[in-house]
């Protein structure tokens, strides 16, 4: 895999997050470069997924900026205005642990809300764009079918469809296999890898080492809300410099 070490996307510069006066991270910097995937690895209650989420500010971080394309995300990072939270969300789309599907509406209408109510797409514009990316993810099938007549697997295929259908520049994935069963996650893992080898642009929370390994062109451990461990999958997995990487690895990789 390639990408573009001339145009960083985004740029979170020292993103800090205080829970009742306990410090979930402490000061993370990170570049993210066009067409790049990062796996963020570690212990539980690292900070993963917390700094994932105050990626789109779905957490408001404590401290910290983000840039994208050099221009920054915010007038001001502590009272982000609404048009401004809206765009970062249009250009960084996110899927879950949970598939947070509309259990109302069917699966090619739950692509092409988002759609039409930003008002990207014409109604059949959406659903043109909804169909193809269903099929980009091989549930093409379910288009008619309610999120309740579909599988864990095809749920969350059905929601990185819709993550995609505002055209991010940027996707984040907060561990999107594991409530899965390792069959079922495969499939979906899949998807990641063609999204991957697309040129998408990915940050990934994974306890799926092997994924991390094959799939991404950097690294990340945290640990204790820090970038403990930085650098190619090679080189972490491989050869580690810290003694905390190596139990970690050990740890998920012996079971």
């Amino acid at each position: 895999m390639t990408f573009d070490n001339a145009r960083i996307l985004l740029k979170a510069d020292a993103i800090e997050k205080t829970f009742r006066g306990n410090r979930v991270l402490d000061g993370i910097s990170m570049d993210v470069h066009a067409g790049e995937v990062i796996a963020l690895i570690g212990p539980s209650g690292a900070g993963k997924s917390t700094f994932l989420r105050c990626l789109n500010y779905l957490e408001q971080p404590t401290g910290g900026s983000l840039h994208l394309d050099g221009e920054p995300v915010f007038a001001d990072p502590l009272k982000p205005a609404k048009s401004e939270l809206l765009s970062l969300r249009r250009r960084v789309g996110m899927v879950f642990q949970t598939f947070n599907l509309f259990p109302h509406l069917s699966v090619v209408e739950n692509v092409t809300m988002a759609q039409r109510l930003n008002g990207l797409r014409s109604t059949s514009e959406a659903e043109e764009y909804a169909l193809k990316l269903l099929a980009q993810v091989g549930v093409e099938e379910k288009a008619e079918a309610r999120p309740s007549e579909c599988s864990g697997g095809q749920q969350q295929r059905i929601a990185i469809a819709r993550a995609l259908s505002q055209d991010p520049e940027l996707m984040l994935f907060d561990e999107p296999t594991s409530a899965l069963d390792p069959e079922v996650g495969n499939d979906v893992l899949r998807v990641m890898r063609d999204l991957a080898d697309a040129g998408t642009t990915m940050i990934v929370v994974t306890h799926e080492m092997r994924f991390a390994e094959r799939v991404a062109d950097r690294v990340l451990l945290l640990d204790e809300g820090r970038i403990l461990e930085e650098g190619p999958p090679e080189r972490v997995f491989r050869h580690p410099e810290h003694a905390r990487t190596s139990r970690f690895l050990h740890a998920v990789l012996d079971r």
